[in-house]
């Protein structure tokens, strides 16, 4: 898939298609917008990569009526075989195994980070020139997201890992909820955390990861871990870990499920949501006695400012005001200014997910909310309203309140950045029209030339003017009144 996505929009619904597969699954399929020259409309359909955006990552690309040769499918055979762990997952545990369980010094412990392979001794010569870490303990292997390099590509996996105090949050919260199984979609760092303190005093919590990095097959079983695409769906030891799954998330009186997913932040949001409803549907559970739909719990981080499309998406989700920290990225950190743009989505009342006074969050009884110190409440618009880190200010113009860095401008009609041009919008909407309420493949002037639709949308902005002129006068005519 393109890094350039702003003319593309991904199609969920194919059921009745063909849909080709890549190294990472069953492609997506999307719609490219060509709103060049006059001709109206004008779409092609083609299938990607789910998982990659950089077309170096991954070069899978197909119009959706392009017709495939049997020489390129069997080229693709090839590349996805190549693109496959040279171990299983059962011969990459055993391995494993015989390192921890087994009378073997420390110094005979080499993680190959060239390789993404954990060696044993007589591996080692074969890897020289490569980069290694020596001497691994049995605890490091216990702690694999400090064992394995980060990929912190931002278009592929973007592993950025909680920080101590959010690990310690999460855990918190679940313990708080009661829960018993934590399914992890892409939160290694919390899989891990919860696995180490399983057996301990006081805690039984089982849990289970689903995660697209095949080096977790050297340090978890296949009970623990299952290599799991969430942007489509797909499991790839099909067999095995599907039935690993199922086992985990099906209902139970005894269980009590709670899903915790960190996916990557440039991901296709609807394609995340849809994975996510059907996971919190394989978990609902209906309890006979009181005739009640039981719901899992659900722990989505996702920056702040992609709210909007996950409310669209999954409108159960509302997001808290917890600030989530990272350990090895410089913008999600609690050291910037604004501290991390990053915020928890859940289905949780928000009572149920205290968040900690002495970070300075404090309780709103008007809002019925956790919020951060510099979220004040506002009286006039009902509600704690910042949301980037700073103390939002209130417009008497526009009614609602901004960003500190905004002031109203007259000629826009509303608040924007002090040094904007005017005429242009900070608020996201329709590609076409620019009007919110609808996305690009829903406009009603799609079907239309660039030539008539420039016509439409001057008629609807000089209609807007003197909507927006006679609204004014009579403004005027009111205040002389009074």
């Amino acid at each position: 898939m393109s890094a350039n996505i702003s003319n593309v929009d991904v199609i969920l619904d194919t059921e009745d298609l063909d849909v080709p597969s890549c190294p990472h699954g069953p492609a997506l399929l999307f719609i490219k917008y060509d709103q060049d020259g006059d001709k109206p409309g004008k779409q092609r359909k083609f299938f990607a990569c789910s998982a990659f955006r950089d077309r170096k990552q991954c070069r899978f690309f197909q119009y959706a009526d392009e017709k495939i040769s049997k020489e390129k499918m069997e080229e693709r055979k090839l590349i996805t075989k190549g693109n496959s762990p040279k171990y299983s997952h059962e011969d990459l545990w055993n391995r494993s195994q015989r390192l921890q369980h087994t009378q073997v010094h420390d110094s005979a412990r080499v993680y190959c980070h060239t390789c993404d392979l954990l060696l044993v001794p007589e591996e080692h010569q074969q890897h020289k020139g490569h980069t290694l870490k020596m001497n691994i303990s049995c605890s490091l292997l216990q702690r694999p997201t400090q064992l394995f390099q980060p990929q912190d590509n931002n278009k592929t996996y973007a592993q950025y890992l909680f920080a101590s105090s959010t690990v310690t949050f999460t855990l918190e919260a679940l313990d708080k909820l009661g829960v018993t199984h934590v399914l992890c979609v892409g939160a290694p760092r919390i899989h891990e955390a919860v696995t180490n303190r399983s057996g301990s005093k006081g805690h039984s919590t089982r849990t289970l990861l689903l995660d697209l990095d095949a080096r977790y097959m050297q340090v978890y079983s296949s009970s623990q871990f299952c290599r799991f695409n969430m942007f489509n769906f797909h499991f790839f030891d099909s067999e095995t870990s599907q039935q690993v799954y199922q086992d985990f998330v099906t209902p139970s009186p005894e269980k009590r499920v709670a899903i915790v997913t960190d996916p990557p932040f440039g991901g296709m949001v609807e394609a995340l949501a849809r994975t996510m409803s059907r996971i919190m549907s394989d978990c609902v559970r209906q309890d006979k006695d009181e005739e009640e739909v039981i719901t899992v719990p659900v722990l989505w981080f996702f920056p702040y400012f992609l709210e909007k499309r996950i409310a669209e998406a999954i409108p159960a989700l509302h997001m808290l005001d917890y600030k989530v920290d990272y350990d090895n990225h410089s913008l999600f950190s609690a050291k910037k200014k604004k501290g991390s743009p990053v915020r928890i989505f859940t289905n949780l009342q928000a009572r149920q997910i205290p968040l900690p006074s002495n970070e300075g969050y404090r309780w709103c009884e008007v809002c019925e909310q956790y919020s951060a110190e510099e979220n004040k409440h506002c009286d006039k618009c009902g509600r704690c309203t910042s949301k980037d880190g700073t103390s939002y200010v209130h417009c008497e113009t526009c009614e609602r309140c901004v960003k500190p860095s905004w002031a109203h401008c007259s000629s826009c009609n509303r608040c924007q950045l002090q040094d904007h041009k005017c005429g242009s919008s900070q608020e996201s909407g329709c590609h076409i029209c620019g009007q919110s309420g609808h996305k690009r493949r829903d406009c009603p002037l799609k079907h239309l030339s660039n030539r008539k639709r420039k016509k439409e949308l001057a008629f609807q902005s000089g209609a807007a003017v003197s909507r927006n002129k006679k609204r004014k006068k009579s403004e005027k005519k009111e205040k002389k009144r009074r």
